[in-house]
């Protein structure tokens, strides 16, 4: 276990995640930002949890260098959730079994999408950028598919409190971007 980690108390680290799920909100509110929001926010916490150096200036930069292609990521991302938004509309008219696989099928995509972007948000580096982190994605999935299941079901858990209560997006941001943090660190054997 890392120093801080170790030597600070879980409210450090629940702070810090609460502190990154304001500011991902905040980076994010032109939805095209929500890539690089969610890059800067899971480099953060990655700084945080391996006790380096992890401040706030560090996560602006890190959005910052994010933007760029993260439109790009979000731009792709919303044509795909269009789609699935699309079926799932065609499926609410039809009231046959074929609607309500439709509908589901519709609700895995954007799951599936959202997912996608976490994952690529997770794996982005300055070094590699965007590309690198969506060409990854496969090999990401390849390795750990455990990880990524994980994921879902953190993006689907974020869109339950967020569907159920609004304000509760912030802080679900915060534990969207550790959870991408925390799979990256048990995929390779250790746990924050």
């Amino acid at each position: 276990m890392r120093d801080r980690l170790a030597n600070s108390s879980g409210f450090a680290l629940f702070g810090e995640v609460l502190l990154t799920g304001v500011a991902v909100a905040l980076l994010a509110l032109p939805v095209l930002t929500l890539p690089a929001a969610l890059a800067g926010g899971i480099g953060h916490l990655r700084r945080y949890v391996d006790d380096e150096a992890a401040p706030v200036a560090a996560l602006w930069r890190d959005t910052r260098a994010a933007a760029a292609g993260g439109v790009a990521v979000a731009l792709a991302a919303l044509l795909a959730g269009s789609a699935a938004v699309f079926a799932i509309g065609l499926a609410g008219a039809d009231r046959t079994p074929a609607g309500t696989v439709m509908a589901v099928a519709g609700r895995l995509a954007l799951g599936v999408v959202a997912t996608a972007v976490v994952m690529a948000a997770g794996a982005w580096t300055r070094d590699g950028g965007w590309a690198g982190a969506v060409r990854g994605l496969r090999g990401q999935l390849d390795t750990d598919p455990a990880a990524a299941l994980h994921l879902f079901v953190a993006v689907a858990l974020t869109a339950v409190l967020t569907w159920q209560f609004l304000p509760l997006l912030v802080p679900s941001l915060g534990v969207l971007a550790f959870a991408a943090v925390a799979v990256r660190h048990r995929s390779r054997g250790r746990l924050p």
